[in-house]
């Protein structure tokens, strides 16, 4: 069962933890604003049908520009976000187009997401119905009291960390955000959305290089990165 895929760029975030007055999705790193960055990697890939992005109240019309100005033509909306993600994601899925079949979600502020794992949570999402990418945790990972003593050391062979796009079939996402709003749920990603509506979700192999810009740190090793892949791929 194959059919149109759409993705919901998550970017109504304030990034209070970056420091920035200016959400990070809109600092401008290797030339163009993070959210450009994002938003050309789904222009170019050739499963992506439609975009739609979440924006914080006044954004809105700048974002407009900047998809005008950097040739980002899929963008079928852009909405106002929600006081919470899962309010963003679910006022970006009601503007979707009714012939998407698939719908991925991704954080704006990812921009350096492959090619490959695209595709690859595409394909498991034909195959299972909902998938996300993840990398498997590299550190020993400690379980802490709140005055920060160590209870336990957690077995790390099965703790991943959960990446973006994450993804399901239109339907199941309906149904995990019909069932969140009866129950008043509320969830962090689009995959712990989908596991209380009853799914499985499937993992696929993330990338090391899909990192998301949280603190101000994390601008210089993006800049870098970001500057390697512009050389490598223009596109991008």
């Amino acid at each position: 069962m194959k059919g149109r895929v759409a993705v919901i760029i998550a970017a109504a975030g304030r990034g209070e933890r970056l420091g920035s007055e200016i959400p990070k999705q809109f600092l401008e790193v290797a030339g163009k604003p993070v959210l450009i960055h994002t938003l050309s990697i789904f222009e170019n890939h050739p499963e992506i049908s439609e975009i739609v992005v979440a924006v914080p109240e006044g954004w809105e019309e700048r974002v407009e520009e900047l998809c005008r100005k950097f040739a980002i033509h899929k963008v079928f909306r852009v909405v106002t976000g929600g006081a919470s993600r899962q309010e963003s994601v679910f006022k970006a899925f009601e503007a979707l187009s009714p012939e998407n079949k698939i719908v991925l979600v991704h954080d704006a502020a990812r921009p350096l997401v492959p090619f490959r794992v695209i595709s690859e949570v595409i394909q498991a999402i034909e195959r299972f119905g909902a998938a996300i990418c993840a990398v498997p945790i590299r550190d020993t990972v400690k379980e802490v009291s709140e005055d920060l003593k160590v209870i336990r050391t957690l077995p790390r062979e099965r703790l991943y960390l959960a990446q973006t796009p994450q993804g399901s079939w239109w339907s199941w996402f309906a149904e995990a955000f019909s069932k969140a709003l009866t129950s008043g749920g509320v969830y962090t990603d689009e995959a712990s959305l989908l596991e209380a509506a009853g799914f499985t979700v499937q993992v696929v192999p993330g990338s090391f290089t899909n990192l998301k810009i949280t603190y101000p740190e994390d601008l210089i090793l993006m800049g870098e990165l970001l500057k390697k892949s512009l050389d490598t791929n223009p596109k991008i």
